[in-house]
């Protein structure tokens, strides 16, 4: 999964794989478009509560971030949201392509 989403006012990406609970989770905090600074976590190896939601371990990556590069925050106050985008295609293309 690789989604946008806002926190405290500013803009982030999360890239997470694998099953939920067990992912290796990137945060990477973007401004105008540019890859700030990043963060992650390996729930498989790493200490942390494995029954949270991938959101959950979002807020709790960026307050780390946040902390560590010393970001001012445009919004203390403004919660999690996930941008919303447009979708171009759910799933993958298939080929009609037969081969032998």
């Amino acid at each position: 999964m690789i989604r946008e989403f806002q926190y405290k006012g500013e803009t982030f990406r999360v890239n997470a794989h694998g099953i939920p609970g067990h992912e290796e989770v990137f945060i990477i905090h973007m401004v105008d478009g540019e890859e700030m600074g990043e963060i992650s976590i390996d729930r498989m190896t790493e200490e942390n509560d494995t029954t949270a939601p991938i959101d959950a371990i979002c807020v709790m990556l960026c307050d780390q971030l946040i902390v560590e590069q010393e970001i001012q925050v445009a919004d203390d106050a403004a919660a999690f949201t996930w941008v919303e985008g447009e979708r171009i295609r759910s799933v993958l293309p298939s080929t009609s392509r037969v081969y032998s």
